[in-house]
C-alpha cells in the first residue's frame, strides 16, 4: 500500500525545511498515491473467489460465460392435473417459447465460470471432459459413464442433478465437443 510519506521522504534535505514546497509536493503527489492504491487493490475485486454481482459478471464476460441460462419449461398450467393449478405452472399459448431464461445466483454462476475456464483450456481429451462435468455437478456424487462410438461420444450422468446444471450441460454452454465428434448427454435420476 503506497503512502504519501513514500514520496515526501525523497525530498532532499535542502528543501525539506521549506514547508510550502513540501505542501506543494504533498498536494501534487496525493492523487498518484490514491491511484497506485486503487490499482493495487483492483485485482481483488475481480478475483473469482471474492467477486460478487457486477464484478462476477465482468469475469464471466471475460471468459465467455453469461449469467442468463435458457431452461426448458417442464410444468405448464393445467386444470386436469393435481399440483399444477393456479400459481403452480406456466401459462402457454400457441407461439410462446418452450424455454424460459433464468439468471444464475452468484454461487452457481461462480461454479459455471470455473467450468467455462476449464472448457476454454480443454485439450479435447475424454478424461478432461469428465473432469469438467464433475466440476459443474459440484461433487454431488453423480456417476458419469461414457460410451465411445465411431465419431461419437455419449455421456450418461447418473444422480441428482439440478435442472439448471442439466441445461448448462445439454444446451452447449460448456462446449465439450471436439471437431467432427457428435456428443450426447443423458441424465438418469
Amino acid at each position: 500500500m503506497a503512502e504519501l510519506s513514500d514520496f515526501t521522504e525523497l525530498i532532499t534535505s535542502e528543501h525539506a525545511g521549506a514547508t510550502k514546497f513540501v505542501a506543494t509536493i504533498e498536494a501534487s503527489v496525493q492523487a498518484f498515491v490514491d491511484q497506485i492504491n486503487v490499482a493495487e487493490s483492483a485485482y481483488s475485486y475481480y478475483d473469482l473467489d471474492n467477486a460478487v454481482g457486477t464484478q462476477l459478471d465482468a469475469v464471466g464476460l471475460w471468459v465467455g460465460a453469461s449469467r442468463l441460462i435458457k431452461l426448458p419449461v417442464n410444468v405448464y398450467f393445467s386444470f386436469d392435473e393435481d399440483g399444477v393449478g393456479f400459481d403452480q405452472g406456466i401459462w402457454w399459448e400457441v407461439g410462446d417459447a418452450l424455454n424460459v431464461v433464468t439468471s444464475l445466483d452468484d454461487d452457481l454462476y461462480r461454479l459455471f465460470i470455473r467450468a467455462k475456464i476449464l472448457c476454454n483450456m480443454w485439450d479435447g481429451t475424454l478424461p478432461a471432459a469428465i473432469e469438467i462435468i464433475e466440476i459443474i455437478t459440484d461433487g454431488t456424487g453423480v456417476a458419469i459413464s461414457v460410451v465411445e462410438g465411431e465419431r461419437s461420444v455419449s455421456f450418461t450422468i447418473t444422480g441428482n442433478v439440478s435442472t439448471v446444471i442439466k441445461s448448462i450441460i445439454q444446451e452447449g454452454y460448456l462446449p465439450l465437443n471436439p471437431a467432427g465428434i457428435s456428443v450426447s448427454y443423458s441424465f438418469v435420476s
